[in-house]
């Protein structure tokens, strides 16, 4: 496709974006509650396109595309896993997120934990883990949508610029009007990321099944185990995503925004189906690709990043157009709301326990300014080109599994305060960030395990000595 082509597809998709943001501001009341949760007032169709939206990234049309080109059929597996785990823990802790904003106003996810466990430093600790483990994860979009613009344009679309469209863009939609821009930006992203997949898998599968000697699934990536999916990496890297759900702050945030309890059931249902079907599709695509390499259709690509964009460079132009666009939607989307609920984890958990007098309006503006340091942060991480977007979303997911004891702990158990809090995060934290610089797996063990079981272990013993604090029971209560 010709580069003018894709700066065009760019143009129109950040057009019409930006008027919708821009009319999502008449629904904006401009107060705190309503700018980063939207005061509790999405319906069911936009919570659930946002939640999806937001979950669903770069992560899946290049990361998990090339993962199941990679790996095969334990690539889906472990989506799978993830997938499950997400609707579980959405079953049952949901309706209880939502109580809780309902009756007390929470905003930021981590001021739930500061009144569990009575200190505004439990708060602080899980920003603080929360701002060096998303950074990785808001880069790696970045660098999908560079990667998928390079391919589709035949890199007339350099990648630095790229990554500087993708960062200013996610900061316009989030500064315009909060989670009303992110929201509404959403429902128009989570309908383009939906079209354009379907219409790439059924062009790859018409056009596969053409080739000639074409297997679905050939040597070891029909079954687990295989060469790749030993079950130690199965397992490293399943922990982690089956607790993205609770330890991730911007689908957390997202459990605040329905209208109802009604809403919120239907936006599980409706996120549920959405999720499935958009799981199956992408790990279809990825083996599909695989088979087509092994019929000599496809190119052999050793980095698996490079699997879309080589097919968007070989699609129709309007298939390419698409898709690059749904590529650009899926990143923005998770980009944009990551800098929202850091921003509101940074004013309310940061900010305001030392400077509690800090009106409506200041707290806007200096979130706005965090949102400004957050993206500039991501840019340059992103133009230096880190890593694989697999790899960076799991780094995130690995350093932040040390919040889901306290989460978990904050609904089921009746004991653990600050001080067990504190010492789970830090020591699982410290545990996540030495193993993976390390490589290292302790007695054969994955490294998330030995985070999992380091800060679970840690939270309980110390836990099982404290003194409840006094705001336990209404948060256990909800």
């Amino acid at each position: 496709m010709e580069g003018s082509f894709a700066y065009l597809a760019i143009a129109i998709y950040i057009t019409a974006g930006t008027a919708i943001a821009w009319f999502a501001k008449k629904r904006l009341r401009r107060d705190v509650k309503d700018f980063y949760t939207a005061g509790g007032r999405f319906g069911s169709v936009v919570a659930s396109l946002s939640y999806a939206a937001t979950t669903y990234s770069a992560f899946m049309f290049i990361g998990l595309v090339g993962l199941s080109y990679q790996s095969g059929i334990g690539a889906m597996g472990f989506e799978l896993v993830y997938f499950v785990g997400t609707l579980f823990l959405l079953y049952y802790l949901a309706p209880r997120y939502y109580s809780l904003h309902n009756r007390y106003g929470y905003i930021s996810p981590a001021e739930i934990l500061t009144d569990r466990y009575g200190s505004p430093a439990v708060g602080m600790g899980v920003t603080l883990v929360s701002l060096v483990s998303l950074i990785p994860y808001a880069s790696a979009q970045i660098i999908g949508i560079a990667l998928a613009a390079e391919g589709a344009s035949g890199g007339a679309i350099p990648f630095a610029l790229a990554v500087i469209i993708a960062v200013l863009l996610a900061l316009v939609w989030s500064v315009v009007a909060g989670v009303w821009s992110v929201g509404w930006t959403d429902v128009y992203q989570g309908v383009l990321m939906i079209a354009a997949g379907v219409a790439i898998l059924a062009w790859a599968i018409n056009w596969a099944v053409g080739l000639p000697s074409f297997s679905f699934l050939s040597g070891d990536l029909g079954y687990v185990p295989n060469s790749y999916w030993t079950p130690q990496t199965f397992l490293n890297m399943t922990i982690p995503w089956f607790f993205f759900a609770i330890t991730n702050p911007q689908v957390v945030q997202r459990l605040f925004a329905p209208k109802s309890k009604e809403a919120q059931k239907n936006m599980v249902v409706l996120f549920g189906a959405y999720g499935f079907i958009f799981t199956v599709m992408v790990c279809m695509l990825g083996i599909i690709l695989r088979g087509a390499t092994a019929a000599g259709g496809f190119p052999l690509v050793a980095y698996r990043d490079s699997v879309t964009p080589t097919l968007l460079g070989m699609m129709p132009p309007w298939i390419t157009i698409l898709g690059l666009v749904a590529i650009i939607a899926a990143s923005i989307s998770t980009i944009d709301s990551m800098i929202l609920t850091l921003s509101s984890m940074s004013i309310r958990d940061v900010f305001v326990p030392f400077r509690p007098g800090m009106s409506q309006r200041a707290q806007i503006a200096a979130g706005r300014v965090i949102m400004l340091a957050l993206a500039a942060a991501c840019m340059l991480f992103s133009l230096s080109r880190p890593g694989l977007i697999i790899d960076l979303s799991v780094l995130s997911s690995s350093l932040l599994l040390p919040i889901a004891p306290l989460v978990l702990g904050s609904f089921l158990w009746s004991r653990g305060g600050k001080r067990s809090a504190i010492f789970s995060l830090v020591a699982g934290f410290a545990t996540a960030a030495a193993l993976y610089y390390l490589k290292a797996s302790p007695l054969g063990l994955p490294m998330n395990l030995w985070t999992l079981i380091v800060s679970s272990l840690t939270y309980i013993a110390l836990g099982a000595l404290e003194r409840v604090p006094a705001g336990a029971e209404k948060i256990r209560g909800a």
